[in-house]
């Protein structure tokens, strides 16, 4: 009966060891901070700040944070069409303006 049992748990701790089992399940990520997207329209008025995190290494998601007045910060749904125009509105805001004099 030990010997079954010292089986067992040679092969289940051999398994974790090669196939490696990530924390939370399989959408576990560590490095990304949006989980939960938002996809519904947030009045402009309501928006403190934007911050657009492109995706690379930390995570393979391009994410957008929006600060809200109230203080909260939510991750919008970088796929929905506002909040493509809202990322192109920033960047166009962000990028240093070209002199015509060159």
């Amino acid at each position: 009966m030990k010997l079954c049992f010292l089986l067992a748990l040679v092969v289940t701790c051999s398994t974790v060891l090669t196939n490696g089992i990530q924390p939370f399940g399989r959408v576990y990520n560590r490095h990304c901070l949006c989980v939960k997207l938002e996809s519904r329209v947030i009045p402009p008025n309501s928006l403190k700040s934007v911050e657009i995190r492109p995706r690379g290494t930390h995570c393979a998601q391009t994410e957008v944070i929006a600060g809200l007045v109230s203080g909260e910060n939510i991750c919008l749904n970088p796929q929905s069409v506002w909040v493509k125009k809202l990322v192109s509105f920033v960047i166009q805001k962000q990028s240093p303006k070209r002199s015509s004099n060159l």
